[in-house]
């Protein structure tokens, strides 16, 4: 499909322009022309959401852990001629409400439902990036007949390997729960200067808008998240014999050994396709976006 233009980004032409810190580290700015909105969940959380708009077919978009929905820019600048692009802030992510202490993983595949029900979306595309991808595949699994089709960007497809030893080096569990909330709070406090010079140093291939983006987002998380109980959760392979709707998956590359198991959870699926970026690491549209977008059109053009 014909590609628009990168809209201008008016946080990237204010710091190329020699602008303060002050703004530099300000709310977050979108694309002129996107919209902000927040919906309300049932258990009274609000979860903020961006879109392109216009009288299109809607896509879903669901960022990973300590990101949020701003850092889809760059996909969704590519798609919104297209597409009704809306990217919703996970709880604790961006500008949404951070999560309960108590808060299930899953309450982030039920608030999906929440944005598309309040929004009156139909028949909507679901893409989503590593955690953004479970919830998508839960979603698609929990309610067959929502989502159009579905897009997996480098979900876990095989278990974690185990830990070794016997798990109590790092202390009790409210030890290395206090920690983490730490962790999250330093990186909220680190300068957001400092943090896109590290995003730079990094991942070199990314470009400086998602630079941008992925900074602001690691100073707006919130620590609550350290907190955040996982629950019962199926595996993707379980996941996948229940989904009916068309879904590609767009892992980052791996080894033969690796892809092969990959490809024996991915045939449970009834209407899947998975595919290997070569030179992708876990953010596969971010290292690889020419092709990441190749494989994505092809598989969107495939539904018309």
């Amino acid at each position: 499909m014909p590609r628009s233009p990168l809209p201008t980004f008016v946080l990237l032409s204010a710091l190329l322009a020699g602008a303060s810190p002050a703004l530099a580290d300000g709310p977050a700015v979108p694309p002129a022309g996107w919209t902000q909105g927040r919906v309300l969940t049932d258990d009274g959380a609000r979860l903020n959401y961006w879109r392109t708009g216009g009288d299109k077919p809607p896509l879903v978009l669901l960022h990973g852990f300590s990101d949020d929905g701003l850092c889809w820019t760059e996909v969704a600048s590519k798609l919104e001629a297209d597409f009704d692009v809306i990217m919703t802030d996970a709880r604790g992510h961006g500008l949404s409400d951070p999560p309960a202490a108590d808060d299930p993983m899953a309450a982030q595949v039920r608030d999906i439902g929440t944005v598309i029900e309040a929004l009156g979306l139909k028949d909507p595309i679901v893409m989503g990036h590593s955690m953004g991808s479970a919830s998508a595949a839960a979603f698609a699994a929990a309610s067959p007949d929502v989502p159009r089709a579905v897009v997996l960007v480098d979900p876990r497809l095989t278990p974690w390997p185990q830990r070794r030893g016997g798990g109590n080096d790092d202390g009790d569990a409210a030890d290395r729960e206090r920690r983490a909330m730490r962790q999250i709070l330093d990186r909220n406090n680190t300068p957001y200067e400092d943090l896109l010079a590290q995003c730079q140093r990094q991942s070199p291939g990314w470009s400086r808008t998602e630079c941008e983006y992925w900074a602001r987002s690691k100073r707006l998380y919130h620590p609550h998240l350290a907190r955040r109980s996982g629950g019962e959760r199926k595996s993707m392979g379980e996941l996948f014999q229940t989904i009916t709707a068309p879904t590609l998956i767009l892992k980052a590359d791996a080894s033969a050994e690796e892809r092969a198991e990959h490809q024996a959870v991915a045939d449970a699926l009834a209407a899947g396709r998975l595919v290997h970026i070569p030179n992708a690491g876990h953010s596969v549209h971010r290292d690889e976006l020419e092709r990441f977008l190749a494989e994505l059109d092809a598989f969107l053009d495939g539904l018309k």
